[in-house]
């Protein structure tokens, strides 16, 4: 240690002042982040200074430094931006937070309350800025809170007080002003500041060449592939499905044995609900992600999923007709919701009436499937089979044709977002692309066999094929996402 000590990057010979650093707020103000890029000398010393002031272990990075780039060797720039939590004006990660773990202060602070997360990360796919960072050690979401502590006291964020070109600042915003106008925090490869507006200032070169791009653009990584949501997804819709059809044929030929379809569904709803809660950092408060129905889709899906099992397991052993509907009202509500909650501007390949669609697509294509094969013993007219069959097939088609839809959206979007997502979808994953769509066709022809000759057999492949086919696109669904986010570097990767 030299003699002269350092304290969150100010030296105690510093002719700065200490503190108080910040004005008190006004009416109508809150604090923002001010980032000015000329000065930005890509040091780091704001990520360091975040960490230890908060005692985050290396891999949780709530200040990140990337890097930006423009134009071509041998003339290349490459300038940096420093991108924290932005506080902003309407933060997506309160809005969708199942638990209401996150609270908008009066000075602007967007703060989480740790005790109240369940470690869902459904805040981070909200957010396009993947401000909120999950902790593995801690098994919760945590994110900045400007150093509120430091705020409070009038002092700058230990990631101000650490800069040694005093690129970062603290400064007052007008709330009205902002939600006017807040094209200050646009810069390149950021997302859209109109989505939650963000309130970071950005100041950028007067010469930034217009080609400027982050030079993540070409590091992209496929993203977690989330076993437990594709359990809960594909379990859920399978029940659904099942549960429909089943109740369809009862309202059609009356009750007479169909009590082996209602089982099934109900089975695979308990299931999916207890495999979903493997994809939670703590299990065992699951339970508070009934807390924002208000305004979480997640929370609504876990409502109606529960009320769906419920009724099915009731259906199940009652074998009503009144319970099977309400199971399937639920079931079709919960798929929804399920879909819903996907449609999030942070991820555009997901941000799409597409996802709806397929969500439903796989209830159809699975369900009327599994009725059949759950009824097949139970002298089921051959023709209502078929139908069943046929109706599973017609919704493969349909998911078939998404992906031709996809390959059009690719396309036509030029953002990085959609063509790095066609890079992996049909480059990356063209190997699983090719199963999932070998998969659907198989199916059909299955399908078109068991229509001219039904047999236990055939509809048992039928199925698997079907399932099979759906898990990996499922799969493709999850892993071939490309998020908005903030930074990143071409030798750090994504984020």
């Amino acid at each position: 240690m030299t003699a002269v000590a350092i304290e969150l990057g100010r030296r105690r010979d510093d002719p700065r002042p200490a503190g108080p650093e910040l004005l008190p707020l006004d009416a109508g103000e809150h604090y923002r982040f001010v980032f000015d890029m000329n000065a930005c000398i890509g040091c780091h010393s704001c990520e360091v200074a975040c960490a230890e002031q908060n005692g985050n272990p290396v891999s949780v990075n709530w200040r990140k430094v990337g890097e930006v780039e423009a134009g071509s060797y041998p003339s290349v720039r490459r300038l940096n931006l420093s991108m924290a939590c932005n506080h902003c004006l309407e933060p997506t990660c309160l809005s969708g937070c199942p638990t209401n773990a996150y609270l908008k202060l009066d000075n602007g602070v967007v703060k989480q309350n740790a005790d109240d997360c369940i470690g869902c990360q459904y805040c981070i796919w909200n957010c396009p800025y993947e401000a909120p960072v999950f902790n593995p050690e801690r098994r919760i979401v945590t994110k900045c809170d400007m150093c509120l502590p430091r705020l409070e006291a009038g002092q700058s964020p230990a990631c101000v007080a650490s800069c040694p070109t005093g690129a970062l600042k603290v400064e007052k915003v007008s709330i009205a002003e902002w939600r006017h106008d807040s094209s200050g925090a646009d810069a390149p490869g950021l997302p859209p500041s109109t989505i939650t507006s963000s309130t970071t200032r950005i100041i950028l070169p007067p010469d930034l060449p217009a080609d400027a791009e982050p030079a993540r653009t070409w590091a992209v990584e496929p993203e977690d592939p989330h076993w437990p949501l594709i359990a809960l997804t594909l379990l859920t819709q399978l029940a659904v499905g099942t549960v429909a059809a089943t109740v369809a044929l009862q309202a059609l030929i009356g009750p007479s044995r169909l009590g082996p379809g209602a089982v099934i569904a109900a089975v695979s709803g308990v299931v999916a609900l207890l495999a979903s809660i493997g994809h939670l950092g703590r299990p065992a408060h699951a339970w508070k992600a009934l807390r924002n129905l208000r305004r979480s889709w997640l929370s609504r899906e876990v409502a109606l999923f529960g009320g769906f099992s419920a009724a099915a397991v009731a259906y199940a052993a009652a074998g009503n007709l009144v319970l099977g509907l309400i199971a399937t009202a639920l079931g079709v509500a919960g798929v929804f919701a399920s879909a819903r909650l996907y449609l999030v501007p942070a991820r555009p390949a997901w941000y799409s009436p597409r996802t709806v669609l397929a969500f439903f697509a796989t209830a159809v294509a699975s369900g009327p499937v599994m009725a059949a094969l759950a009824l097949s013993g139970a002298r089921l007219p051959v023709d209502w089979i078929r139908l069943l069959v046929g109706v599973g097939a017609a919704a493969t088609i349909v998911q078939l044709a998404m992906y031709q839809y996809l390959a059009a959206a690719v396309a036509v979007h030029k953002q990085h977002e959609w063509v790095a997502f066609g890079r992996l979808l049909f480059r990356h994953f063209r190997g699983l692309l090719a199963l999932r769509v070998a998969c659907g066709l198989a199916g059909v022809v299955l399908a078109t066999t068991v229509v001219a000759a039904p047999s236990t057999l055939l509809m048992l492949s039928l199925l698997l094929t079907v399932i099979i086919g759906e898990l990996v696109g499922r799969y493709l669904f999850y892993v071939t996402v490309v998020p908005m986010t903030a930074d990143g570097s071409f030798f750090r990767g994504l984020r």
